[in-house]
């Protein structure tokens, strides 16, 4: 019986929710909106409600061969991998010999890849996620940068184009008085 009078409850409440709305404009220009209608009242009309549909997600029967298909391969994960800073063929004027050389990675590194700076054909320091490094100690004369994306067992993934960079230390032996 306590059933059948929620029931009836909800039927009522449910009915009460589509109510008619009516607008008016009384004798000094005053705009009402009322669920009665009225004399000269006029029926709004309400747009259609906004609903979302979420995309479909996977099917649990999903195979880890089709799930791997889907993925890119390593040579397509990344599309762009750059040097920004500093530009190609730069002069950079600097007594300690301090390089800052900043990349451009997109999209974003996955988990676990890192960035290495290639100098001079060798790598220099470890790989890391940081997408800016700092040289130190780079002789004068001309060198040669390139950066790599490497996964965590080293394997590389993209390789920058090389960029060729002047260093000019004025003064030689500035460094810390002994």
């Amino acid at each position: 019986m306590k059933k059948l009078a929620l029931f009836i409850c909800l039927m009522i409440c449910i009915n009460l929710t589509y109510s008619q709305i009516y607008k008016w404009i009384d004798s000094q220009g005053i705009v009402h909106f009322t669920d009665k209608p009225h004399e000269g009242a006029e029926k709004i009309k309400l747009p259609e409600t906004q609903t979302y549909t979420p995309p479909k997600t996977p099917e649990e029967g999903t195979t880890e061969n089709q799930k791997k298909e889907e993925q890119p391969t390593d040579e397509e994960k990344y599309t762009t991998l750059s040097i920004i800073q500093p530009e190609n063929e730069a002069t950079i004027r600097n007594n300690q010999g301090y390089i800052v050389v900043a990349v451009e990675v997109n999209p974003e590194l996955s988990a676990g890849d890192m960035v290495q700076v290639i100098f001079d054909g060798a790598p220099m320091g470890d790989p890391q996620s940081n997408l800016v490094f700092q040289l130190n100690g780079v002789y004068r004369g001309s060198h040669s940068i390139g950066v790599q994306i490497v996964t965590p067992s080293g394997a590389v993934i993209k390789t920058s184009k090389t960029i060729q960079i002047f260093m000019h230390r004025p003064r030689v032996g500035m460094g810390k008085k002994k």
